[in-house]
């Protein structure tokens, strides 16, 4: 796991993975049987459980914040790509779904040109159904793209409120600061900490996606 640590971090390709390592080969193939098993989503959601507890809460949060960050695709990611017309950015956009904490709750990878609402209500069925952390929310901070539809299946289905905060609590400098919603922002600077995700390098959404639990399991196992 260290290894896939040090890969995450630093973004290296494969081969180029240190001596003390195992051999790359090796890390590879257990990296690639845990993305398809489900155990980095497993192993993600034990350490935001046990982070939780730490922090005195119930370790199932009944509050979350959801947002979308468009990342830039490069050479190798040539799948499911698009242009984000109103950032104009070519590549794929990543969504968040956090708790208070800033723990990554779950997340999924699409492209670019989709829509946030209706793209984050296609993907909510199959995690709220996967995810035994979402089981508790209540409440959802989100910005106004997530408002009109996504706003209502959330009130109706799944008897969810979402908030969309609009006046700002506090600014610095030109960046307005939302309640809550700036702790989504802050999740997304600690997933650009590690250079893997600084850019999307993946060919397949599915690794694109696992870098970016990885990122989250590499922070909580820094506070056991």
């Amino acid at each position: 796991m260290n290894a896939i640590f040090y890969l995450t971090k630093n973004g290296c390709v494969w081969r180029d993975i240190p001596g003390e390592f195992p051999p790359w080969q090796t890390v590879y193939w257990y990296y690639r049987k845990w993305v398809k098993d489900g155990t980095w989503d497993n192993i993600n959601r034990l350490l935001i459980a046990n982070n939780r507890v730490m922090e005195d809460k119930q370790w199932q949060p009944t509050t979350s914040i959801i947002d979308s960050q468009t990342t830039k695709n490069t050479s190798t990611s040539t799948e499911n790509i698009g242009v984000d017309g109103g950032k104009l950015i070519k590549g794929r956009k990543r969504f968040y779904v956090v708790d208070t904490l800033g723990n990554l709750l779950d997340s999924f990878v699409v492209p670019a040109n989709s829509y946030d609402g209706t793209t984050a209500i296609k993907h909510w069925k199959r995690i709220y159904s996967e995810n035994e952390l979402l089981g508790n929310i209540q409440r959802i901070y989100a910005d106004g793209t997530f408002g009109g539809t996504f706003r209502e299946e959330m009130k109706t289905k799944y008897e969810i409120e979402v908030e969309i905060p609009i006046i700002p609590i506090a600014q610095k400098g030109k960046v307005e600061i939302h309640e809550k919603r700036w702790i989504v922002e802050r999740t997304i600077a600690w997933t650009l900490n590690n250079r893997r995700c600084s850019k999307d390098y993946e060919r397949k959404v599915e690794n694109a996606n696992a870098y970016m639990i990885i990122a989250n399991i590499r922070r909580l196992a820094k506070k056991i």
